[in-house]
C-alpha cells in the first residue's frame, strides 16, 4: 500500500493538502511511528515523499442490524429479526422473537456494533404489566445495569428502564406540544412518568405545570430531573393518584394524558381540569382502520355527563404500535 510519509509536526498541514486533492484512501488506517504519520493514499501526489507499506486496512462499521448480521444468520433468521427498538441513552431494547432465542446474544452483540454510543443491550422478556405499565428486562450483553441518562429537545433525564415507563418515540409529539404552549400558560401533566412532557415544556416556555405521577419511581427520578435542568418555567411534581390529586389542582389552560391505555378513565377529571377554553390532549390506542371515532365518541360522553362542551381542534397518528394499530392523539378544547 502507498503511504504519503511526513514528520509528526507537519501532519495535519499536510493530511488538509492531501484532503483538497482528494488522494486519502479510507479503506486504510493513518499509521504513526516516533517520528513520522503515514498517510495512506490511491496514488502518490507530486511533491510528496511516498513509501510502500503493508498497512492495516480500516474496519468497515455496518450500517445496520441486518448488515452486521449477515454473515451470521441465515436468510430465513434475517428475516424473523425484529429490526427496530429502542435507544435510551446508552441503553438498547430489544425484542427477539422465539426462533432466534439462542442467538440473542449475538443480535445485542450486533447491536453494540452498530451503535457505538450504546454500552447496555437488555431484552424484552415479557409484556408491559402492572398499574405502572412496565416491561421485565434482562441485560444480554454490556454493562449490567437498567439507569442511563437520556437527552432529548435540550433536556437530560434520568431514567430506570426497569422500573419507569418511558418512551423515546413520542420525542417529536413532546416538541409538538411544546410548540404550542404559550407564557403564562397553567398545565396539568397527568401521568407524568420521570418528566418528559413537563421539561420539555418548561425548558422553553414560562409556565407553571402540575406534574403528577403514581409510580414512586418514576416520581423520584422526576425530582431528580426537574433540578438536573435549567427551566424557564416552573414544574411541580405530584406523587399520588390522578383521581385523588385533580381534585386539588387549580383550572387549567392545558392538560395532558399521555395514557394511551386506560387514559379514557380519567377524562371526567381532565375535562374538570380544563379553563373554560383550555386543551385536553388526550392519546389512545386505535386500529387502522377506524382511528378516531372511538376516542371521539368517549370524549363526547363525558363532556356531556359533566354538562361542558368540547370542539375537536386536532386529530393525529402519534406512532404506530403494532401491526394495525397506532396511537392517535385527539387535541379538543372544553368549554
Amino acid at each position: 500500500m502507498m503511504y504519503v510519509k511526513v514528520k509528526k509536526e507537519l501532519a495535519e498541514r499536510t493530511r488538509k493538502e492531501l484532503a483538497k486533492l482528494g488522494v486519502i484512501s479510507d479503506e486504510y488506517a493513518v499509521e504513526k511511528d516516533e517520528n513520522f504519520v503515514y498517510f495512506p493514499v490511491k496514488s502518490c501526489p507530486q511533491g510528496f515523499e511516498c513509501v510502500e507499506r503493508e498497512g492495516k486496512r480500516k474496519e468497515r462499521k455496518p450500517h445496520s442490524l441486518r448488515e452486521a448480521l449477515k454473515d451470521k444468520l441465515t436468510n430465513d433468521e434475517l428475516e424473523q429479526l425484529i429490526t427496530s427498538f429502542d435507544i435510551i441513552g446508552d441503553i438498547a431494547i430489544i425484542q427477539v422473537p422465539e426462533s432466534l432465542e439462542d442467538k440473542a446474544e449475538l443480535i445485542a452483540q450486533a447491536i453494540m456494533k452498530v451503535h457505538k454510543n450504546v454500552k447496555t443491550v437488555c431484552q424484552k422478556v415479557g409484556p408491559r404489566q402492572g398499574i405502572f405499565r412496565v416491561a421485565p428486562l434482562k441485560v444480554i450483553a454490556g454493562e449490567r445495569k437498567f439507569v442511563t441518562i437520556y437527552k432529548e429537545n435540550g433536556v437530560k433525564m434520568k431514567v430506570d428502564v426497569l422500573r419507569a415507563y418511558f418512551s423515546p418515540r413520542l420525542s417529536t409529539e413532546r416538541k409538538r406540544i411544546a410548540d404550542q404552549v404559550k407564557d403564562g400558560e397553567v398545565i396539568a401533566a397527568l401521568f407524568a412518568g420521570v418528566g418528559p412532557f413537563p421539561l420539555v415544556i418548561a425548558k422553553r416556555r414560562n409556565v407553571k405545570i402540575f406534574a403528577v405521577e403514581l409510580n414512586p419511581y418514576a416520581y423520584s427520578l422526576m425530582v431528580e430531573n426537574i433540578k438536573m435542568n435549567a427551566l424557564k418555567g416552573e414544574v411541580i411534581p405530584i406523587q399520588g393518584d390522578v383521581k385523588e390529586v385533580a381534585r386539588e389542582l387549580p383550572k387549567c389552560d392545558r392538560v395532558l394524558m399521555p395514557l394511551p391505555k386506560g387514559g379514557e378513565d380519567f377524562l371526567e377529571e381532565a375535562i374538570n381540569l380544563a379553563k373554560p377554553g383550555g386543551i385536553v390532549h388526550f392519546y389512545q390506542f386505535a386500529p387502522e382502520d377506524d382511528l378516531y371515532s372511538d376516542a371521539e365518541n368517549k370524549i363526547k360522553l363525558v363532556a356531556e355527563k359533566l354538562g361542558r362542551r368540547v370542539e375537536i381542534v386536532n386529530r393525529k397518528v402519534v406512532r404506530p404500535h403494532k401491526p394495525r394499530v397506532y396511537q392517535i392523539v385527539i387535541d379538543f378544547r372544553v368549554y
